[in-house]
């Protein structure tokens, strides 16, 4: 039981990450007050909104599809580690994750900048 928790645990977040971009992608939401790809710009309009959340989304889904398997074959090996071991895997893992957060939303922001300069 425990190694499901840990593993589990271990994909949690870039699971979700991908479910999220796909979902944008594929569906982008309607403007609103509590999900998707939030900006100052990308709520100044229906047309930067919904291209934002399509844009993000397949950002997401691109750095997170191969993130997911790379923390589950981490997690996967981090089972037979001892509890040093798998301290340090959980610490890399939530690295990478929160820098593939940060460069997504950075990457998305700038090439929505570039679009609405270019649309006027």
């Amino acid at each position: 039981m425990k190694g499901f928790l840990f593993f589990s645990g271990g994909i949690a977040v870039p699971l979700a990450a991908l479910i999220t971009g796909i979902a944008l992608w594929l569906k982008p939401p309607e403007r609103n007050a509590f999900f998707g790809f939030r900006s100052k710009l990308s709520m100044s309009g229906d047309e930067l909104w919904y291209a934002a959340q399509r844009h993000c989304g397949r950002l997401l889904t691109a750095v997170f599809a191969p993130l997911t398997v790379i923390a589950a074959s981490v997690s996967a090996a981090a089972l037979g580690m001892d509890s040093d071991g798998k301290f340090i895997a959980i610490c890399v893992m939530t690295g990478v994750e929160v820098i593939a957060l940060a460069a997504v939303n950075i990457a998305a922001e700038r090439w929505l900048k570039r679009e609405s300069e270019r649309h006027g």
